[in-house]
């Protein structure tokens, strides 16, 4: 019974929400597609791939969390402004740990105040290197996921990209520190406050300007991670949802958990630890939400179907991958720019994961090969105006990534396969000459 109404519940929310009525405004329009983000996020918690991915980056951080400090830190003494470490620490830890958040930033600045970087040896410096590249690498896998990438950076742009992130990090936090401290110098609060309506000003910049400089930390960090192209609407979107998540939880643990929480007493000495696993944890879980509404906002089909790769039929499958390889064949022939993934997205209006699926699959046989542009674009990998068409089925149709080791077929499966060759042979006689080339020919002419 209680199953029953929660499909019941269920489908009238899909009617509700993708019934697909015209006849809206556009506010209603923005509030259903915000309602669809939302319905689409709360799915992604259920199913509880946001939440293990979280857990997971808690012991990355943990492991490579004062590393990673050490690095910057070396970044910011080289610029004489690291003693700003330490308030910086401070001032992210202090709404969730309370009290305790002195402690715990006195001690992490102790640990990487003894990590001198630059009497390291070779092998240190590279654990160290490796401790922080590894941790980053996760968070981009993570990030991945939620974008539906499967394939990660390679390492030259791996090694590259990670280290520009430290050392340019650093500097971003001291642009922040010298914007922060010139809007509260006194000839700014002066200037302000010699308006008649200056004290109203004075205080909405100072409520505005953190909340839109964290939005837009956020959203560099959305467009930077994922091994995709993100549009800066759609993360900067994410990063507002995920700067009002990190006041709430800021709120309540200020207010509920740190002040009046039970566990104190049971954990006693160790509860800080504790305390600060779970704030790692859920800082974590509001990213990757964050990173979840920039992904649906960008591509709205997602909201109902999920980002799982959709279950099609061999038949669909064979026709899509087919497809893709003919549309890369045509636009090489026609002399044009190759075809990127998104482009190939925003042309057929299928699934980034079907789209990516083919890909990968006519890389796989050899078909296709990605360029080294960024985003890469795709080219026929040799020659094919004499390639059949017939044998780009048969090889789509027989790619398999794992390959059985010493198969045994028994006489049924045997019998069955003949079968299948049979109208496999069948089907060349009918088209078997038919090239890639001819295809493109024939669809000039008409």
């Amino acid at each position: 019974m209680q199953l029953g109404s929660l499909q019941e519940l269920r489908e009238k929310t899909n009617s509700f929400l993708w019934s697909g009525r015209s006849a809206q405004n556009r506010w209603q329009q923005a509030g259903i597609r915000a309602l669809q983000i939302g319905y689409a996020v709360i799915r992604d918690l259920a199913q509880g791939n946001l939440s293990l991915r979280a857990m997971s980056l808690v012991y990355y951080t943990v492991i490579a969390f004062v590393p990673l400090l050490a690095l910057a830190f070396a970044v910011l003494k080289g610029l004489g402004v690291h003693n700003e470490l330490e308030p910086a620490l401070l001032g992210l830890l202090q709404p969730f740990m309370g009290e305790y958040s002195v402690e715990i930033a006195q001690n992490v600045v102790g640990f990487v105040d003894n990590v001198r970087v630059d009497v390291l040896s070779v092998v240190s410096l590279g654990v160290l290197l490796y401790t922080v590249l590894t941790m980053m690498q996760r968070i981009e896998l993570s990030f991945n996921y939620i974008w539906s990438v499967s394939q990660a950076r390679s390492l030259g742009s791996r090694v590259s990209e990670y280290l520009f992130a430290i050392i340019v990090a650093p500097l971003l936090i001291l642009v922040s520190v010298g914007i922060a401290s010139y809007v509260n110098t006194v000839l700014f609060v002066g200037l302000l406050e010699s308006l008649p309506t200056g004290g109203i000003i004075l205080q909405f910049v100072g409520l505005i300007t953190p909340f839109l400089f964290m939005s837009l930390a956020f959203a560099l960090a959305f467009i930077f991670i994922p091994n995709t192209r993100v549009r800066f609407r759609s993360a900067f979107i994410g990063g507002i949802v995920t700067t009002i998540a990190w006041k709430l939880m800021g709120w309540v643990f200020q207010n509920f958990i740190t002040q009046y929480s039970a566990n104190a007493v049971i954990y006693a000495a160790f509860f800080a630890v504790i305390l600060l696993m779970i704030v790692i944890y859920l800082g974590w879980l509001m990213l990757l939400i964050g990173s979840s509404v920039a992904f649906y906002h960008q591509h709205p089909s997602k909201t109902y179907s999920g980002r799982e790769p959709p279950k099609l039929s061999l038949r669909l499958k064979e026709e899509v991958d087919l497809t893709i390889a003919y549309l890369i064949v045509k636009r090489f022939q026609q002399g044009t720019g190759p075809w990127s993934a998104d482009e190939l997205q925003a042309y057929t209006r299928l699934s980034p994961a079907m789209i990516e699926s083919a890909l990968q699959i006519l890389m796989a046989i050899g078909f296709i090969r990605a360029t080294d542009e960024e985003p890469p674009c795709y080219l026929p990998a040799a020659t094919v105006d004499n390639y059949r068409l017939h044998e780009l089925r048969h090889k789509v149709r027989a790619y398999a990534k794992d390959q059985p080791v010493n198969p045994s077929y028994c006489a049924e499966q045997m019998q069955i396969r003949k079968i299948l060759d049979d109208a496999d042979e069948k089907w060349v006689e009918t088209c078997g000459n038919t090239t890639l080339k001819d295809m493109v020919a024939s669809d000039k002419n008409d």
